[in-house]
C-alpha cells in the first residue's frame, strides 16, 4: 500500500468503519459533550491544495462519513467554490487561523485579524469551530492570543465559536493520530501540532497504522490529516514528498537555531 495516497486513506476509513466508530464533526462534538464508546473526530487542515481536500470530502461522502475541514485565509487554501461544495456534502468548515504569526506577535492586531477573516468565511458558510495553524517557521504560537485574560471568553461569546480544538478538548483519553511531517510519529518533524494524551500512538509507517486500525485501536480517536500530501497522482505525490522532506529539514534547522 502506498501511504499518503487517497487509496490508502480510503482503506483507513473502511477499517475504522468496521470497528463501528461514530464519526463526529467538531461542531457536533462540542454541542453534544456526551460520552461515546467508539468516537472518531476526523479533521483536515487544508494548508494548501484545496482540490485534494475536495477529493477527500467526496470519498468520505461516498462512505457516509462526515468530517471537519479547517481552511486558512490564504490564497493557497481559501477557495470559495471548494469550501461551499465541501459544506454541501455535509462536512463542517472551520477556520484554520494564524493571526498571531501574521501580525508578528501583536495580540490586539491578531484578534482583529481573526475577526476580519472569520467574517469573510461566514459570508460563505457557517463557522462554529477553529484550529490554530502551526506556522512552524515562525516563533509565535497562534493559540497564545486566547491565553490573554478575557480573549478566550471573547472567542466563545462575541465571536460565537463553540471551541478551539487545541484549547477546548481534553485529549487525555483520546488517541491523537496525525500526519504532520509526513510520518506517523508524534514527536518527529512536529513543532506545535501536539496535544497532551495518555495514549501512545506512534507508528513506523502506514501499514503499521492500518494494522492498528484493523486490530485493537483505542476507542476514542482524533485522526488529523493534511490533504495536500494525499494524492493518487504519481507526479503530485512525488512533488509533495520532496517538498515535505525539504520542509522537515528547514524545521529541524530552525528548531536547532532557536534552542
Amino acid at each position: 500500500m502506498i501511504d499518503f495516497s487517497q487509496t490508502a486513506y480510503k482503506e483507513y476509513l473502511k477499517a475504522l468503519q468496521l470497528k463501528s466508530y461514530e464519526f463526529l464533526t467538531f461542531e457536533q462534538y462540542f454541542k453534544s459533550r456526551q460520552t461515546y464508546s467508539n468516537l472518531c473526530l476526523l479533521r483536515h487542515d487544508v494548508d494548501r491544495k484545496p482540490h485534494l481536500a475536495l477529493q477527500m470530502a467526496r470519498i468520505e461522502y461516498d462512505l457516509g462519513i462526515t468530517s471537519t475541514y479547517y481552511f486558512r485565509a490564504k490564497k493557497c487554501s481559501f477557495n470559495e467554490n471548494i469550501i461551499k461544495e465541501i459544506y454541501s456534502l455535509g462536512h463542517e468548515i472551520g477556520y484554520h487561523y494564524e493571526s498571531l504569526s501574521d501580525t508578528n506577535g501583536e495580540i490586539s492586531k491578531a484578534v482583529e485579524d481573526f475577526k476580519i477573516n472569520l467574517e469573510i468565511f461566514r459570508k460563505l458558510v457557517p463557522i462554529s469551530t477553529c484550529s490554530m495553524h502551526g506556522s512552524p517557521l515562525k516563533p509565535y504560537d497562534n493559540r497564545d492570543i486566547w491565553k490573554i485574560k478575557g480573549n478566550h471568553n471573547l472567542l466563545k461569546t462575541e465571536l460565537s465559536i463553540l471551541g478551539e480544538v487545541y484549547l477546548d478538548i481534553d485529549y487525555s483519553n483520546i488517541a491523537y493520530i496525525n500526519d504532520t511531517g509526513r510520518n506517523w510519529t508524534s514527536g518527529k518533524s512536529n513543532r506545535r501540532d501536539k496535544v497532551i494524551s495518555n495514549i501512545s500512538v506512534d507508528f513506523a509507517n502506514g501499514d503499521d497504522l492500518l494494522r492498528y486500525f484493523q486490530t485493537t485501536p483505542h476507542n476514542n480517536i482524533c485522526f488529523q490529516i493534511h490533504p495536500e500530501r494525499w494524492s493518487d497522482n504519481y507526479f503530485e505525490w512525488t512533488s509533495q514528498y520532496l517538498k515535505d522532506e525539504l520542509i522537515n529539514l528547514v524545521k529541524a534547522i530552525v528548531g536547532t537555531i532557536r534552542k
